[in-house]
């Protein structure tokens, strides 16, 4: 028995692990560019980046480790069922109640191992973290400042920089700084070259300028003053820090939690949060409960049907635990009920099935008739090709009709490959949203009385994203997994002994792969925008924000064409009307002023082409002196040909755009001085990331062939390391990217360039 016991914990602890690798690397895939972009930043981050993505693990473990151990129960019982040893074991006299130790210990190791996360050190490393980003957040300021970008973090100052030399020291190059303090006018101090000092102790930034001029406007026009410089330091007052990340009750130990008085408006959600964290580690003990008799009954699907039915239960228990934590912040159950009560539902469920558990006959009818899902959907098409044939007027074939037997082989290898890709993106999506759903907006959904119709609108939306960003990776899992279970079951070694090679054998796969990224491209193009569209403006209602127009009225500061400067107080696009506007033409050699124009306001002439200014002055200026200054109530600058379409740019995500519209909306951009690099990155990965499905097949296909009888478990191992792999590579290159390190299309295509060719060699050397 001891030896059984062991086999048994071996079987499911190895699937139990293997999902939660799964499960963590899924969630924690969403900071990983953040955080990557953070470390190539600035090399003195590095520590501190190591430091978050490890804090980040025990609020993310929290949630998967339940979920992990009811996937190793399921998976390794499923399996155990599907090769007839439940059968062996009955047939020699011992009861199935046997697994109940060994599935005990790992569900009761697992539900320490989850108290500890949830009530003691993920509290703990959720203030651990608020405090280190609020440090970085100060110490990476001036690293942040990106060039030909207006920033407008700090207060009463615009920077503009035209050019920055990367180094230890970052040198700036083409400075321009607006105070806006002033009510006169911005007093504007311009340099040559400039060296930004980050000093995070004092709050501060100071800027050392070299080589410039101020340029400042009394309260009467005709007074003027020029100063000018050749070295000087600006001390400027560093922003307030954004909110921090992790919410105010995850910061609080489980005590703070429970002595929160009931007199305060925080008690609710206080208590609530604090029978959370012990209600969802319990969940493990609760889940291993119905996930016995559900594992023992699977006697057909094997492993495929361990990852359905795992996907189903979790579905099931997060709907019921959220909905009681819905019902319990509503003040219709207390907290403990509310979040209890999934758990209890599922206890008084495990029970009943257990006391079942040895029965011979399946203790749910319908897992039959979901294991012959895929034979019957078969033999139904089967019948509605026959009955075509019979109405085109064919006969039924003759007993020597021989069928292809190329397309019987293809036809069979598609299927099983399609069959996987689908449970895989189906198990991908729901522990997602799932997660989503818990972590980032039932608290909002809750507080702002969001309607249960509202947050499925939501989902279905936001799981055309989902699907377009986690089909490469379901593509590597489905292949690993069914041609791994091909060779388990020698079928690869019968196609081999057919004559058939193993190029001609994986052809219609790759073909498919190759049709998938071709289909995500266009898949995007036509219908994900759309999709984003629609959901962001659902997240923000659900946030509770208000309704956004994707314009920017605030950008008052706008780089105009040729070498001028637009700064205004209002835009009205409708009257076409700039109020108090200023523009400031530079000398691209110098970077200085060469002419000032000034208007209470301006209104674009289209008989004219060209804006009419009114009640202001112009100056023109020299070597930092003013050679003339004229005062008009209505003057016409035709050599201002910015039109006022000009002046109404988008605040767009490249997720809510196709390549074409992103395309235009960076050449916009791009001459109107905003950041553009991030953009142009993503440009180029509209084109690239769906190419990855297909190296993604292309790379999986030696590594099946070389499992031998290891099977399935392999292959989703294997594929995790190959997926990490490429997704570090990808990130880093991202990252690089936006820091400019790289241009855009090399940091898109890289990590397509790299895999690509090394899952081609592999491919071509496999032995077929």
């Amino acid at each position: 028995m001891s030896i059984l016991h062991r086999q048994i914990l071996k079987e499911i602890f190895s699937h139990g692990l293997l999902g939660l690798l799964l499960f963590t690397f899924l969630l924690f895939l969403r900071d990983t560019t953040k955080l990557m972009e953070l470390m190539l930043r600035d090399t003195s981050f590095f520590g501190d980046t190591i430091y978050l993505a490890l804090l980040a693990f025990p609020a993310v473990l929290t949630f998967t480790i339940p979920m992990a151990v009811l996937a190793g129960i399921l998976l390794g019982l499923s399996r155990m069922a599907s090769d007839g040893e439940v059968t062996a074991l009955r047939a020699a006299g011992i009861s199935v109640r046997t697994f109940f130790l060994p599935v005990g210990i790992l569900a009761t190791l697992g539900c320490a191992l989850a108290v500890y996360m949830s009530a003691f050190l993920a509290p703990s490393a959720n203030r651990t973290r608020v405090e280190i980003e609020r440090q970085i957040g100060l110490r990476q300021i001036s690293a942040e400042l990106q060039p030909r970008v207006f920033e407008e973090r700090f207060p009463n100052l615009v920077v503009y920089v035209q050019d920055v030399v990367s180094g230890a020291s970052p040198l700036w190059k083409g400075i321009f700084l607006a105070d806006l303090s002033s009510p006169a006018g911005p007093k504007v101090t311009l340099a040559r070259e400039g060296i930004p000092i980050s000093d995070p102790d004092q709050h501060q930034l100071q800027f050392h300028l070299r080589r410039g001029s101020i340029h400042e406007v009394a309260e009467q026009p005709d007074e003027y003053t020029i100063a000018t410089f050749a070295e000087t330091d600006i001390p400027i007052s560093l922003p307030v820090p954004p909110p921090p990340s992790v919410k105010p009750n995850a910061q609080r130990s489980a005590a703070e939690l429970y002595r929160v008085p009931l007199s305060s408006p925080e008690w609710l959600e206080a208590r609530v949060e604090f029978h959370r964290r012990l209600a969802l580690p319990f969940a493990t003990l609760l889940l291993a409960l119905v996930g016995i008799p559900l594992g023992l009954s699977s006697h057909k699907g094997g492993k495929s049907m361990g990852i359905v039915l795992t996907v189903l239960v979790v579905l099931v228990y997060y709907t019921l635990f959220i909905g009681g934590i819905s019902l319990a912040q509503q003040g219709w159950l207390s907290p403990w009920a509310g979040v209890w009560a999934a758990n209890l539902l599922f206890v008084l469920l495990g029970v009943i099935l257990l006391t079942r558990v040895d029965r011979v006959s399946p203790i749910f009818g319908w897992l039959d008739s979901l294991e012959r899902l895929p034979e019957t959907f078969q033999s139904w098409l089967s019948r509605l090709g026959y009955r075509k044939r019979r109405k085109a007027g064919h006969s039924r074939p003759s007993a020597s009709w021989n069928p292809n037997v190329a397309s019987i082989l293809d036809r069979y290898v598609v299927r099983g490959f399609l069959f996987y890709l689908a449970i895989t993106l189906a198990a991908f999506l729901l522990v997602i949203e799932v997660v989503i759903l818990f972590i980032d907006l039932l608290d909002d959904v809750i507080r702002n009385d969001i309607p249960v119709t509202m947050v499925l609108d939501y989902f279905l939306h936001f799981t055309p994203q989902l699907i377009y960003l986690t089909t490469p990776l379901g593509v590597l899992v489905a292949i690993l997994v069914c041609f791994g279970i091909l060779s388990q079951n020698n079928e690869i070694t019968a196609v081999k002994a057919s004559g058939v090679s193993l190029f001609r054998f994986t052809l219609p796969v790759l073909a498919v792969a190759a049709l998938l990224s071709v289909g995500l491209f266009f898949f995007e193009h036509f219908y994900v925008p759309t999709a984003n569209r629609h959901q962001d403006a659902l997240l923000n209602r659900i946030k509770g924000r208000p309704a956004q127009t994707y314009h920017r009225p605030d950008r008052r500061w706008i780089f105009g064409q040729g070498s001028r400067i637009y700064y205004y107080n209002f835009f009205e696009p409708d009257e076409q009307v700039l109020g108090g506007v200023t523009v400031f033409e530079l000398d691209p050699d110098t970077f200085q002023i060469t002419r000032r124009v000034a208007a209470s306001r301006a209104h674009w002439e289209p008989s004219l082409s060209g804006w009419i200014f009114e009640n202001g002055w112009v100056r023109e200026m020299r070597y930092g002196t003013v050679v003339s200054f004229e005062q008009f109530d209505v003057k016409l600058f035709p050599e201002l040909t910015e039109e006022p379409s000009y002046f109404l740019k988008e605040s767009t995500p490249a997720s809510q755009m196709n390549f074409l519209e992103l395309r235009s909306y960076i050449q916009d951009l791009q001459q109107s001085g905003f950041d553009v690099v991030s953009l142009s990155v993503q440009l180029h990965k509209k084109f690239s990331f769906p190419a990855i499905t297909f190296i993604m097949a292309l790379i999986a296909m030696p590594f099946a062939f070389s499992g031998g009888k290891k099977g399935a478990l392999r292959g989703i191992a294997l594929s995790f390391v190959i997926a990490i792999a490429y997704l570090m590579v990808s990130h880093l290159f991202e990252a690089l990217g936006t820091l400019n390190e790289l241009p855009p299309i090399a940091a898109a295509w890289s990590p397509n360039l790299i895999f690509g060719l090394g899952g081609l060699y592999m491919f071509l050397k496999m032995e077929t």
